[in-house]
């Protein structure tokens, strides 16, 4: 029979995790500061995260997520940067003036380029497939589980909007967004899409996409299928 958790446990594995979740947050913004990384960071944060929660280091999942297919997650990033960042120049502009109709078709197409960017860094992480399959699948899970992703996606550029749009806001809110921000929303974004990618991952098993390189979501999700 499994033993009650004292109060004790409970307070010393809540600090454990906000510990982690600080220092992971810490270290994703350091890996952030050359602005072209970013995308790696993240696709290294959300592998820290994967390790973490089956049990092995964060950091050294970490470090394995920075370095596997660098260039890959370096470059969609670069592209999708540009891309991104017109669009939201462009509602920007739009709320300025209060245009409504321009500023509904940016924030659309924002949130479009925002899934799909989302979409590039997490399949870089959890599906290891060819080039070619890796961006197919991305840009299917975007038609595939939108709303989902629509989380995810909102999660990783909200301080980024802020910033941009309401910076007295972001102002208020900059302390969280560097002691656990993003940490969190690794978390929660890997939590929201885990279905559509663990429903992926076995597509691509079916179909022979995947490469032999390690990082399907999770040892004990592939037990179960």
């Amino acid at each position: 029979m499994k033993q009650k958790e004292t109060t004790l446990e409970k307070i010393t594995r809540v600090v454990n995790v906000a510990g982690t979740a600080i220092l992971m947050n810490l270290l994703f913004l350091v890996s952030c500061i050359p602005v072209v990384t970013i995308g790696q960071a993240w696709c290294a944060l959300l592998n820290g995260i994967r390790y973490n929660i089956r049990g092995d280091s964060w950091f050294e999942g970490y470090k394995v997520g920075f370095k596997r297919r660098f260039w890959r997650g370096t470059i969609s990033w670069c592209v999708m940067l540009l891309i991104n960042g017109y669009f939201l120049l462009d509602l920007n502009h739009a709320v300025y003036y209060d245009a409504t109709v321009p500023m509904v078709a940016a924030a659309v197409m924002f949130a479009v380029s925002g899934m799909l960017t989302v979409s590039l860094l997490m399949l870089n992480v959890y599906i290891p497939t060819s080039v070619g399959d890796w961006v197919m699948n991305s840009v299917n899970m975007v038609f595939k589980a939108p709303h989902w992703l629509l989380i995810a996606a909102a999660l990783f550029w909200l301080p980024t909007v802020m910033a941009l749009l309401w910076i007295d806001i972001f102002l208020y809110a900059v302390m969280v967004f560097i002691a656990v921000y993003f940490a969190a929303a690794a978390l929660i974004g890997t939590m929201v899409m885990k279905e559509p990618l663990v429903d992926l991952l076995v597509s691509c098993r079916a179909d022979g996409t995947l490469t032999a390189e390690e990082g399907s979501f999770t040892p004990k999700e592939e037990d179960e299928e």
